[in-house]
């Protein structure tokens, strides 16, 4: 397909003039620039900011994330970590959902800890009950 186009054909895509474009000026919702022939185009700034990385909202559970990767290591030793720090995670959480109002992501992000906490729980307590039956 490419072989079959004369070399007319590229020469009628390219531009023929210029493509450099001088600044004019700008007001609070556009820039003005100009072509070689004075065409005046206005170029919008859409000013929107970008969610800063890592999101300030999500900051606010690395704590609570922490007590639960610390309440999944605790199950190591029979449970006993995990009856301890999966509580203390999922009232951390609690604690800051009635502290401030939540976005949704906050809200998801609380769901999901009380969700590991739950789960972590249903682990440790059987494990927990092996251990104290086995010291007994």
């Amino acid at each position: 397909m490419l072989n079959s186009l004369s070399p007319t054909c590229f020469e009628m895509t390219l531009p023929s003039r210029s493509l450099i474009l001088k600044y004019e000026g700008e007001d609070e919702l556009a820039f003005q620039v100009s072509g070689d022939n004075w065409d005046c185009l206005s170029v919008p700034k859409n000013r929107h900011v970008p969610k800063a990385l890592p999101d300030r909202s999500a900051l606010l559970f690395k704590p609570v994330f922490r007590l639960i990767s610390l309440a999944f290591l605790g199950l190591a030793p029979a449970g006993l970590g995990t009856l301890v720090l999966a509580p203390l995670a999922a009232l951390w959480a609690l604690a800051l959902a009635v502290s401030q109002p939540l976005s949704r992501e906050n809200a998801i992000r609380l769901a999901i800890v009380w969700a590991l906490a739950v789960g972590l729980l249903a682990l440790a307590v059987p494990l927990s009950k092996l251990f104290l039956a086995r010291i007994a």
